[in-house]
């Protein structure tokens, strides 16, 4: 089963944050992990202010994840 990371609360700028690993540089609403089997198999973040950055891998194709990515910007225009 694949679901969205939760993200852990900061209490020093009081959001709820996901670590990125230095890959994504700036808040979104946008911004998502998505795990399997434990495992993170794919990220999408605002890196500026029209600019995005996906990661992915298996059981991920690079369409797949595209059409994912692109399904969560839609959405929210």
């Amino acid at each position: 089963v694949m679901h969205n990371k939760t993200p852990m609360w900061n209490d020093n700028s009081q959001v709820y944050q996901l670590d990125f690993g230095g890959r994504v540089t700036q808040e979104s609403a946008k911004n998502f992990q998505i795990e399997f089997g434990g495992k993170q198999v794919m990220q999408f973040g605002r890196i500026d202010n029209n600019a995005y950055t996906l990661d992915f891998q298996y059981p991920y194709s690079a369409i797949q994840a595209f059409a994912v990515a692109l399904a969560n910007v839609t959405q929210r225009l």
